[in-house]
This record gives structure tokens, C-alpha cells and sequence, in this order.
């Protein structure tokens, strides 16, 4: 595996906050570099792997007992995740229950990273390079990529971007060999670059076809805010629509317009995301794993399980043993 040169930096920065390399068959990662947290500072680990100038993939799950803050000089990129921790456009209580959707435009610049005492952290990111989006995309796939460049700072600016949390689920909890990990990140940093940009194409012909006023649009945007946290619940088409302030048959039209999926279609997705997790842990029964994402019957559970993934829960737990 080469490096990544952003990856090199981190490492410095890694150091700095208190974390040192780890064993890899403890850690069941079995390629890149994995770290722990110094047991004086908290506990925890974090994981990273980088392909050199293309992208970084960083999987962090700690949390620190004091305060710790470190300066992190980085290169130009732009970082895609799902984090826990809290950010000012999210209110701490959500974010420490389930991840959220994240995006960050990096420029040659100083990072100042603070961590505050008790935040739990965990997160999947993955970071892409210029030579990712300026060379090997752009050279690989010259008219899908024609004048996207603007892309980066735009999606940087935006709260949801539907689609992508699947792929980012995968990347964090496949454990390839060292012989696979570059086919497999190859394929996923480009799928889910594909995602980004098919979804700034959508948006952006919307607007350019003044189909759905600016207005309409933030409120869409909190509607999806509003799923993204409470889809485990019952959800009432009638209480998103009066959350966009709009009728429940322009909610739903718009929803699929703007978003190209139905909303019942992003619950169900949510919930499948998240059984996923809980099916790769055994001391999760199944009947509650259904209870917890949503599903009041077992059976309903099972079905849409199946309809997503092609398998039941059982099945599914089964392959993962």
C-alpha cells in the first residue's frame, strides 16, 4: 500500500493528540495503520488508510477524559463522512446518538482540532485528493466530469446528500486483506464520488430550471434533517408536512423530485443501515433489532430486509459469521 502524503501529515497530528500505533491482528484490520488512544489521555482507536495523492479513509472510535486541542497542517482536500460528533449546525443530543451526514472543503491551510472532555467520537471519513478529482477522474471519465470542479465547495455548503451514507456504512465496516484493500477502495472512492456529483447535477438543474423555489428547498432540507434523527420512531406524513409547511401531495412530489427517492423509501434505507450494524453484533436478538430501527412486527422487518438486501436478517447475520 502507498501512503497517502495527507495520511503522513495526520500521523504527525495523531501523535500530537495522543495516539500511537497499534497492533493490526489486535485491531482485525489488516491493512493500513491502526492507533489507540494513551489510556492517560482516554481509550479508544482509529484506523486510516491511503492511497498516495488519490484519497484517505480515517474509522475513529474514541473518546478523551480532558480536553486536548493540536494544530493540523494539511494539503487541499475534501472529506466526506459520517460522524457522532457534535458540530454548531447540530444539536449534541442527536449527533451522540446516531452519526450524522458531514462534509469538509480543506485547503492548503491549518487545521486547529479540538476534542472536548466526554465527546464520543466516532466516525468513517473518507478524504479525496486533487490528483483524485483533478487527474484521475477527470482523465477516466472526461465528459461526466466536464466542469464539475466548482462541486467540491458548493456540496461543502450543504446539510444532506442523500445516498451516499451506504457507502460509507461499507467502507467503515468491510475488513478487506491487504491484497483486496486496493480493488475495494478504488471502487468505493469512485462510486461514491459518482453519488456526489450525479446528486450536485440534480440539484443544480432544479435551480437552473426554477422548478423549486430556494424556499422549498430549505425546507426539504429539513425534512430530511428531521428523518435522518427521528426515523427509529413512527413517522406521519402529515407531521413532515407541517414541518415544510407545505401539503403532504407537494412534500411528497417534491421529495422525490429533488432527492429522487420517496420518503418512505430514505426511512426504510435508515433502518436497514442501522439493523445492519446491530446484526454484526450477536448479543442483539433479532425481534429487538426490529423494535429498534422502527418496526413494531417482526415479520415486517424481515420483509423489508429482504426487499433491500436480498436476504433475511437471519441470513444476513449468518454470512457475517
Amino acid at each position: 500500500m502507498e501512503v497517502s502524503a495527507m495520511l503522513q501529515q495526520y500521523t504527525s497530528y495523531l501523535s500530537e493528540v495522543g495516539f500511537y500505533p497499534a497492533d493490526m491482528a489486535i485491531t482485525r484490520r489488516y491493512c493500513g495503520s491502526s492507533y489507540n488512544l494513551d489510556a492517560a489521555l482516554g481509550k479508544g482507536s482509529l484506523w486510516c488508510y491511503g492511497v498516495d495523492k488519490r484519497y484517505g479513509i480515517v474509522v475513529s472510535d474514541f473518546v478523551f477524559d480532558c480536553d486536548v486541542s493540536a494544530p493540523f497542517a494539511h494539503s487541499p482536500f475534501f472529506s466526506i463522512g459520517l460522524s457522532t460528533y457534535p458540530t454548531p449546525k447540530q444539536r449534541p443530543q442527536e449527533i451522540l446518538n446516531k452519526p450524522s451526514l458531514f462534509t469538509y472543503v480543506g485547503h492548503d491551510d491549518v487545521f486547529m482540532g479540538e476534542f472536548k472532555k466526554g465527546d464520543i467520537v466516532r466516525s468513517v471519513s473518507i478524504s479525496f485528493l486533487p490528483d483524485f478529482y483533478n487527474d484521475f477522474i477527470h482523465i477516466k471519465y472526461p465528459k461526466i466530469f466536464q466542469n464539475r470542479k466548482y462541486v467540491f465547495p458548493e456540496i461543502g455548503n450543504k446539510d444532506i446528500i442523500p445516498g451516499v451514507v451506504e457507502v460509507i456504512h461499507q467502507i467503515g465496516s468491510f475488513h478487506p486483506s491487504q491484497n483486496i484493500a486496493r480493488m475495494y477502495y478504488d471502487c468505493k472512492a469512485t462510486e461514491l464520488f459518482s453519488i456526489i456529483i450525479q446528486w450536485e447535477i440534480n440539484n443544480l438543474s432544479v435551480s437552473a430550471d426554477n422548478r423549486v423555489p430556494e424556499s422549498d428547498l430549505t425546507n426539504l432540507h429539513h425534512v430530511m434533517e428531521y428523518l435522518n434523527v427521528h426515523y427509529t420512531e413512527d413517522i406521519y406524513l402529515k407531521t413532515l408536512a407541517r414541518h415544510a409547511g407545505m401539503s403532504q401531495t407537494k412534500l411528497t412530489s417534491l421529495f422525490r423530485q429533488v432527492y429522487g427517492m420517496t420518503i418512505s423509501d430514505h426511512i426504510r434505507n435508515l433502518r436497514i443501515h442501522l439493523a445492519k450494524e446491530m446484526l454484526a453484533d450477536d448479543s442483539w436478538k433479532i425481534e429487538a433489532i426490529a423494535n429498534t430501527v422502527g418496526y413494531r412486527f417482526h415479520g415486517n422487518f424481515s420483509t423489508a430486509f429482504k426487499d433491500a438486501t436480498g436476504v433475511t436478517p437471519r441470513q444476513y447475520r449468518k454470512n457475517l459469521l
